[in-house]
């Protein structure tokens, strides 16, 4: 009888826990799935995943770490309603541009995603800026909001190119989205290796403005919310969103 008792409060305690991982999903300021998605959105431009079928499956990623973006920051109504139409125009626009070519569609795809990009880091900030407490779920943030801004630049960048038709960079060859989220990144962490350069006008200014933009967000708002950061207890995180669920306390395992 002991044996089943257990047996039948380990399968209960499960079923605890595992409701509780759904809730902390769905619950806002879940900036750790946000960072994996946003890590997702590098890598596929990384690989350059910007042609063909593939260029769908990327702006449908952006999409979705806009509505999330969107979701956990708590942002509702109308803003949220701006980002979902204008994440079905995005893979309208990409599903069009695949099925017909060319750099300007392609290009006016990527201003699209560029606007989705600009409008997720504005929601995050909205959002862990008001926290009281700054947490690991903050930083998580923050980080995302980093990484989203030379997502940016980077499809900025690209979109410049493919529709005033002339190369972004000074130096002669093709240029493909891996070179222009390696741009970005290098010079949003203002490394500057030197192999890649922008043209004269737009794309000089677009890179002034990533490294200041870059360097004003670490100065000010990490190093301001890292000085900030306070670690929660051990189990907070789950007894806040699961407040008025089983209790106040920790879940623990059975013995």
């Amino acid at each position: 009888m002991r044996g089943e008792s257990q047996h039948s409060n380990r399968r209960e305690w499960l079923a605890v826990r595992r409701q509780t991982a759904r809730e902390v999903t769905r619950a806002s300021d879940s900036y750790g799935l946000l960072l994996a998605l946003v890590i997702i959105d590098y890598l596929l431009l990384s690989i350059d995943w910007t042609h063909g079928w593939p260029t769908i499956t990327s702006t449908a990623f952006i999409g979705l770490t806009a509505l999330l973006a969107f979701h956990t920051s708590h942002v509702r109504d109308r803003p949220l309603k701006v980002v979902q139409s204008a994440v079905v125009i995005a893979v309208v626009a990409s599903v069009t541009s695949t099925a017909f070519g060319g750099d300007v569609g392609q290009g006016i795809v990527f201003v699209i995603c560029a606007l989705l990009i600009l409008a997720s880091p504005i929601a995050v900030l909205s959002r862990i800026l008001g926290h009281q407490q700054v947490s690991v779920e903050t930083l998580l943030g923050a980080v995302s909001v980093y990484i989203l801004l030379g997502l940016l630049f980077a499809y900025g960048d690209l979109a410049i190119q493919l529709l005033s038709g002339h190369s972004f960079f000074v130096q002669s060859g093709k240029f493909g989205a891996s070179d222009f989220v390696y741009f970005s990144f290098v010079t949003i962490t203002t490394v500057g290796y030197g192999d890649l350069s922008p043209t004269v006008g737009l794309p000089r200014t677009m890179a002034v403005t990533e490294a200041l933009t870059g360097q004003i967000f670490l100065v000010i708002t990490v190093a301001r919310l890292v000085s900030m950061y306070q670690p929660r207890p051990r189990g907070e995180r789950i007894r806040s969103v699961r407040s008025g669920d089983a209790g106040d306390g920790e879940v623990d395992p059975p013995d």
